[in-house]
């Protein structure tokens, strides 16, 4: 932002820009009916020539306004304290940074002055050297290098009092030349005219840059004078404000003290500055070693990164086979055992249809045991009925043999069954008992 403000500043303090609005300016009111006079349409756009020496003549005559309103604001600005009074007994030489930052808080418009500028120098020579001797000698030469930068400021002005009568010299060639060759021996009565038209312009060049040369020549002579005046007095005024200003050696043995006493803290604080600087650097050599270290650290881990990938790529592939084979071997074991178990299950199911045909078996004759138990209880009913039709008719032998009979054909019947159950016939006991 401040370089966006003094490239600003720097193209509204151009003397080719205000020269060249005055100049655009100017012509627009010749060419216009406003001017009301061929004097200046004569003199000043009578050949292109005269255009530029116009347009040079502005171009140095802002360049010279610009200086003069610059030197007028200085003058004024020689007034202002910028330092302050200068206390009794002098200030010490450390005061002198601070002073520069008082000043380098000034606006920007004056940082370019004369006194402002030579301050700063002073005070910044007088914190190098760590004392104000040889001071006067160092303001004498800030004042030189000021009355050079001076006249340089001048330069363009100087360039344009130079070409401007040389531009009048050619447009006088130019109209001499034309002069010439527009003359006819043989019409010279007819050719008279343009040939003084042509020696017109030729005069009429050259009397306009005579004219304005004159001017910038006077313009910059008071100046050049009002600027020399304020150099003289920047220098007055800075030698006040400086000289005496800060504390100073004195003579005989207490100055040679003092000055012992301020090479020792020059010596000590260039000292403090080496190691200071030792410090850092070896601050630095340390971060760099720190910084290749962790590099290497990086590289390291990288590759052992690298390393131990690979090696558990391969410890994986190896462990992979590995359970493959594993696998397989289990595989083949399963289905070894499955086959066993297929047969065992096989040899299972026929003990299971044997068992079941042994079960039907016994089941058809536990149903016939079951009949046989059924068709009993029924003789036994009938023995019973018998035996209480005997008890009636008195006929007991017979009936005895009957039962006798019907015990012999039970046994028979039941031989036929090759592992009958066992019956007990528990309920004809107590009815034999009972009879």
């Amino acid at each position: 932002m401040n370089k966006t403000n003094e490239a600003i500043q720097a193209m509204f303090r151009s003397p080719i820009l205000w020269g060249g609005l005055a100049s655009a300016g100017f012509y627009a009111w010749i060419h216009s009916a406003a001017s009301g006079s061929g004097f200046f349409t004569r003199y000043c756009a009578g050949h292109p020539v005269e255009y530029v020496e116009v347009v040079m003549f502005l171009v140095g005559f802002a360049a010279l306004v610009l200086r003069a309103i610059d030197v007028s604001g200085q003058f004024r600005g020689l007034a202002d304290p910028l330092l302050g009074p200068i206390p009794g007994g002098g200030q010490p030489v450390e005061a002198a940074g601070e002073m520069i930052g008082r000043l380098r808080r000034l606006p920007q418009r004056r940082q370019h002055e004369y006194l402002v500028d030579r301050l700063k120098k002073g005070l910044a020579y007088v914190c190098r050297r760590g004392a104000p001797e040889s001071l006067d000698e160092e303001l004498r030469y800030l004042a030189d290098l000021d009355a050079d930068r001076a006249h340089a400021s001048y330069g363009l002005v100087r360039v344009a009092i130079w070409a401007i009568p040389i531009l009048g010299f050619l447009g006088t060639v130019i109209g001499i030349t034309m002069a010439i060759g527009r003359l006819s021996p043989e019409a010279l009565e007819t050719s008279l005219p343009t040939v003084v038209g042509a020696l017109g312009i030729a005069f009429d060049t050259t009397a306009l840059a005579l004219a304005l040369s004159i001017i910038l020549f006077f313009g910059q002579f008071f100046v050049d004078r009002a600027e020399g005046n304020l150099l003289a007095a920047v220098s007055d005024r800075v030698e006040d404000e400086l000289l005496g200003r800060f504390e100073s050696i004195p003579a005989g043995p207490d100055g040679q003290l003092v000055a012992i006493r301020k090479m020792s803290e020059t010596l000590l604080e260039t000292t403090e500055q080496l190691v200071r600087r030792q410090a850092e650097l070896w601050q630095a050599s340390i971060e760099a070693t720190q910084q290749r270290a962790s590099q290497i650290m990086d590289s390291a881990g990288r590759h052992l990164q690298k390393s131990v990938a690979a090696a558990m790529v391969d410890s994986l592939r190896e462990h992979a086979k590995t359970l493959a084979e594993a696998e397989a071997a289990a595989s083949e074991k399963n289905r070894h055992h499955s086959e066993l178990l297929r047969e065992a299950l096989g040899r299972y199911s026929e003990t299971l249809a044997a068992m079941q045909s042994t079960l039907v078996d016994k089941a058809e004759v536990l149903g016939r045991a079951v009949d046989a138990t059924g068709q009993v209880a029924r003789m036994e009913d009938t023995l019973n009925r018998n035996l209480a039709a005997l008890a009636g008719a008195k006929n007991f032998e017979q009936t005895v043999m009957s039962l006798a009979a019907a015990i012999h054909l039970l046994n028979a019947r039941l031989g036929d069954a090759p592992a009958a159950p066992t019956v007990q016939l528990g309920a004809s006991r107590r009815s034999s008992q009972a009879a």
